[in-house]
């Protein structure tokens, strides 16, 4: 699924499968299609406006299948 109804789902699967909190968003910046959090990299999968072009800083939450959910910017 796409947009609105995509971020949707992907938000209640991540509510149902982790014990995340709010106050776990890392801060991270997106370079080559990636999200960059230190030395590590992940794809990310949903993202409400915010600008995705690289070398944008954007707050995610990783989950527990390792992809960055964009959660701001």
């Amino acid at each position: 699924m796409n947009g609105v109804l995509g971020l949707a789902a992907a938000i209640r699967a991540g509510i149902k499968n982790s014990k995340v909190v709010e106050s776990q968003a890392q801060r991270g910046r997106i370079q080559n299609g990636r999200v960059h959090i230190g030395e590590r990299s992940y794809p990310f999968r949903a993202v409400v406006d915010c600008n995705t072009s690289d070398g944008s800083l954007v707050w995610v939450q990783i989950s527990k299948g390792g992809t960055a959910v964009i959660v701001g910017a």
